[in-house]
């Protein structure tokens, strides 16, 4: 063996025994004026080695030879043609082809210049490329391709693979393979490439435009490598593609056809956010952390991609050095050609230049959208269409854009609540003789405010059009009882749970009078009814309303799963843990494999799951569901999210019955400052952290620490509406301060509170 090889790392192997011949990996093609010295990679189409050219220069090459059963003298001469055109490129980021011919057997091979490197994506995972090196790296690549294109050259099968990069001194340096060999090979299967003998495919699904993927086209130009460029950029970025692979070939060409011409690829930093436990190593491979990567893939980032993939050619970048331009706009900090969809970009922008504006028509098409179920629900004639049609028309010109126009005037940022309270001042009295078309406008006004959480002006305006409808339709109408609901829900928002109970109860009624009791249409005020009994604590009057919801609602019905969760919550207040547990295992599953570990329906499960276990002092089953919920909630929504704090707050409780109080303390005081920054201190989760904060130090003999914080939460928890002073968790924290205040031998102090304590009980008593 001579001394060049012997550390060849591509030794070839033997073939021997029956059946043994050239086309198998091993059987060493014979290429006159090359020796073959192994072999690099082996695909559908054929095989790539590495060879040594003998002349007229000596030097190491790629080869790919073609397996046999192609048309040996079409694919020479297209080689021969394209090889000259290849002759043309000259960039550092393009492997340069050399020759092109066949081996003595008749096969044809191509001989390029041979790159010792990872694909592009290989080789960013493995040095663990932040998301600017990434894009410095591809920018480059954008470069080479432009290049090919003023020489008229497209590559046609752009993916990772044929971009090879490798380590340079400290630098590393791209090279795109296989330029123009698409074309040279036709109808071919090269690797992942596709091929039907109904048609031709030259390039590989998962980066394939949508014209290519057209047999039909011959219309494929610069702007199919554009697309190819933005699948790859998007794997770049997020570690997957963007259309699963096993979506795209499982179902055939059609299957394939249609899933790349008509669907929208997921934005990247949804994509990453779906792969729930594999996006920890997507984002390591990054040099950062998930929640991290999500937040620097959202909006501008992934616009590029998403722009470069367009289905319609004429909306991706016009070329790849406009690509390049924009990916160094990015790291500039400069605005960008990219955008979101055209439509949605420009409506965005425009809202961002003029709030006040966007508030005023917010209001009005509200309650447009009113007047269009106006003259559609009372279109008895043609004549009576026009008639309600018309008074909403004037209401809206003459009296709500009316307000609109007097508030833009008096102040241009004028809040969205203003433009409503505006409109719903000049609504009374306006149809004395038209009272269904007030209810109508009366009720969307009323839906509106509710979305808005102005519960009080939307049980005004609620409560009159149920007047309106009562006299007018009668108390089984169907509008009737959809209002009766909708004020029922309202008053259940505002805890004023008396007046709940009395609507929804009268609304199913009705309900069951006119459609049967178990009837899946009739069955929605009864849930409603459900959820007020539970939230009453009214569990047995619950249980059995949800159970016959549920016995009556099939398998596929969207609210099953949600009474389901509802049960389970009833079952764990009447105390039937088994029951409870049982529903709650039953429901993570299902929404872990359906929605994923990562649907707030899931987290929320998982939570309650937890805390029953928690109830039940089973700890060492409560603390891993916690663990997760957390870790979660702080990827998706961040460190200061009510909800993550909410859970942390679950599990500072655990920690504290586990007595690991110097956790619980660490804990609860990080949890407690985030929720300071963005809450209220008269927030219930805050006084709650405040409370449980204090009972931590109260357990590490840090008296000083506990006292300040429970004055704190006591003086909030009075102060807060839901809550007050003869609350159960007011008066726990007025225990604890009495508590406090004995240890330290503060005993008039200790009396004071104590004597407050009683008189609250007193008044509750």
């Amino acid at each position: 063996m001579k001394p060049e090889e012997e550390d060849n790392p591509f030794r070839m192997p033997t073939v021997s025994g029956p059946g043994a011949n050239a086309s198998d990996v091993g059987a060493v093609p014979e290429v006159k004026g090359y020796e073959i010295l192994g072999v690099l990679d082996e695909g559908g189409m054929g095989v790539v080695y590495v060879a040594r050219q003998m002349r007229p220069i000596r030097r190491r090459v790629a080869m790919k030879v073609i397996k046999p059963g192609m048309d040996s003298k079409r694919v020479i001469s297209r080689f021969e043609t394209e090889r000259q055109a290849l002759a043309l490129l000259d960039h550092p980021n393009i492997a340069q082809v050399y020759d092109a011919g066949a081996t003595r057997d008749g096969r044809p091979y191509f001989a390029m210049e041979y790159v010792q490197g990872l694909s592009i994506t290989e080789y960013c995972d493995r040095e663990k490329l932040g998301i600017e090196e990434r894009l410095e790296l591809f920018k480059h690549v954008c470069e080479g391709v432009q290049h090919a294109h003023q020489k008229g050259i497209i590559h046609r099968d752009i993916k990772p693979s044929n971009i090879l990069v490798y380590s340079e001194g400290d630098s590393a340096l791209a090279k795109i393979i296989d330029f123009g060999v698409a074309k040279a090979i036709g109808p071919s299967l090269t690797g992942q490439t596709l091929y039907t003998e109904t048609g031709q495919f030259i390039g590989t699904p998962e980066y394939m435009s949508p014209e290519q993927a057209d047999m039909a086209s011959q219309d494929i130009d610069t702007r199919s490598d554009i697309y190819s460029l933005g699948a790859v950029l998007y794997e770049l970025l997020t570690g997957v593609l963007p259309f699963d692979s096993e979506v795209l070939r499982d179902g055939g060409i059609e299957q394939f056809r249609q899933v790349i011409r008509n669907e929208t690829p997921k934005t990247p930093s949804t994509r990453v956010t779906s792969l729930g436990g594999r996006a920890v190593k997507v984002a390591l491979n990054r040099g950062t952390e998930v929640r991290t990567l999500v937040r620097r893939l959202h909006k501008e980032l992934e616009w590029i991609p998403l722009k470069a993939m367009r289905k319609e050619r004429t909306r991706r970048y016009r070329s790849a050095a406009e690509l390049a331009d924009d990916i160094q706009h990015y790291l500039d900090g400069a605005p960008l050609a990219a955008g979101p969809e055209s439509g949605v970009y420009r409506l965005s922008k425009f809202v961002a230049r003029n709030r006040r504006l966007v508030a005023s028509v917010a209001a009005v098409l509200a309650v447009l959208l009113a007047g269009v179920v106006v003259s559609t629900y009372f279109a008895l004639s043609a004549e009576s269409a026009r008639i309600e049609a018309q008074a909403v028309s004037d209401f809206l010109r003459n009296d709500l854009l009316a307000s609109v126009n007097q508030f833009m005037a008096e102040d241009p940022n004028v809040p969205f609540r203003s433009i409503l309270d505006a409109g719903s001042a000049r609504l009374s009295g306006k149809f004395p003789d038209q009272p269904l078309v007030e209810a109508w406008l009366r009720e969307t006004l009323g839906y509106t405010y509710r979305r808005l959480g102005l519960y009080e002006s939307a049980e005004r305006h609620l409560t009159r059009a149920l007047d309106i409808y009562r006299s007018r339709l009668g108390g089984d109408d169907p509008a009737t009882l959809a209002c009766t609901i909708g004020l029922g829900w309202v008053h259940f928002c505002q805890r004023h749970h008396e007046q709940a109970q009395k609507l929804l109860t009268e609304a199913r009624q009705a309900q069951q009078r006119m459609r049967g009791a178990n009837q899946p249409q009739s069955l929605q005020p009864t849930i409603l009814l459900a959820c007020v009994y539970s939230a009453q604590g009214l569990w047995d009057q619950a249980a059995p309303l949800f159970e016959q919801t549920l016995a009556a609602l099939g398998d596929e019905h969207p609210d099953r799963l949600f009474c389901i969760s509802r049960l389970a919550e009833v079952y764990r207040g009447q105390g039937r843990y088994d029951k409870a547990e049982e529903l709650y295992r039953d429901l993570l599953q299902t929404y872990r494999r359906t929605l994923g570990d990562e649907d707030p329906n899931t987290l929320h499960v998982m939570v309650e799951l937890a805390d029953l276990h928690h109830k039940q002092d089973r700890y060492d089953e409560a603390e891993p569901l916690y663990a997760e919920a957390i870790e979660t909630r702080r990827r998706l929504l961040g460190d200061d999210d009510p909800n993550t704090l909410g859970t942390v707050n679950m599990l500072v409780v655990l920690r504290m019955k586990q007595k690991r109080y110097e956790e619980a303390a660490s804990l609860c005081k990080e949890a407690l400052t985030l929720c300071r920054r963005v809450l209220p201190q008269e927030n219930a989760l805050a006084i709650t952290l405040a409370n449980n904060l204090a009972v931590a130090y109260k357990e590490l003999k840090r008296y000083d620490e506990a006292k300040e914080l429970l004055l704190e939460a006591v003086e909030n928890a009075i102060k807060l509406e839901q809550w007050g002073p003869l609350h159960p968790n007011t008066q726990r924290s007025i225990q604890h301060l009495v508590d406090v205040y004995e240890t330290t031998g503060q005993l008039d102090e200790a009396e004071n509170w104590r004597e407050k304590l009683r008189n609250t009980q007193g008044s509750a008593d």
